[in-house]
């Protein structure tokens, strides 16, 4: 039963499991990209982070409103342990894990020059 066919067998059928989001997942918890957060990157990231907002409230009958319950993880989240400096870092932080864990594009040559004046990151290299 221990045996190395045994294991090859079983090692080769897990080549033919349906993948989650059709890609490999990461197990444990991705906290930093190696890549630097710039202000086209944080427009991209408040758009998508809108649209996603607006597909869940579509997908739970919520097509004209904008409430957002909070009690509940997603709200204490933030907020448990609120320093602003804090607040904002890891926000920004956050923004290529997300992006890249559902394969959007992290920004685009118009995005940095379209956002370059608006959007002014904190982060700097080497500061978490």
């Amino acid at each position: 039963m221990s045996g190395p066919a045994n294991r090859r067998g079983f090692l080769r059928g897990l080549t033919t499991l349906p993948l989650i989001g059709g890609s490999v997942a990461l197990i444990g918890t991705p906290v930093r990209a190696a890549q630097p957060v710039t202000p086209g990157m944080l427009a991209t990231y408040s758009a998508w982070l809108h649209f996603e907002q607006r597909a869940i409230q579509c997908a739970v009958g919520m097509e004209n409103g904008t409430f957002i319950p909070c009690l509940n993880p997603g709200s204490h989240f933030h907020f448990d342990h609120f320093s602003k400096d804090r607040f904002a870092l890891d926000a920004q932080l956050r923004a290529p894990v997300v992006l890249s864990a559902v394969g959007c594009p992290l920004t685009s040559v118009e995005a940095e020059e379209a956002w370059a004046t608006t959007f002014r990151p904190v982060v700097q290299e080497g500061r978490r």
